[in-house]
């Protein structure tokens, strides 16, 4: 699911640092109780041009379970 984007041009080699947040919550789902669930664990975080063109990934190890 998209969390975070910012479109930015750039001329042939040339390269920018980006930087995007993803607040907590938006790691979070409804659990069976209808409430928001947002559990420990590692969280898959991909870089691309498009859902089919993922150029990087990194994850991410949430270490505390919550509900937002």
């Amino acid at each position: 699911r998209l969390r975070a984007f910012d479109k930015i041009s750039l001329e042939p080699g040339e390269t920018r640092t980006v930087t995007l947040t993803i607040p907590a919550q938006d790691l979070a789902f409804v659990g069976q109780d209808g409430k928001w669930v947002l559990e420990a664990g590692d969280f898959k975080i991909g870089i691309g041009d498009q859902s089919l063109m993922i150029r990087c990934t990194k994850t991410h190890k949430w270490e505390q379970p919550n509900r937002p």
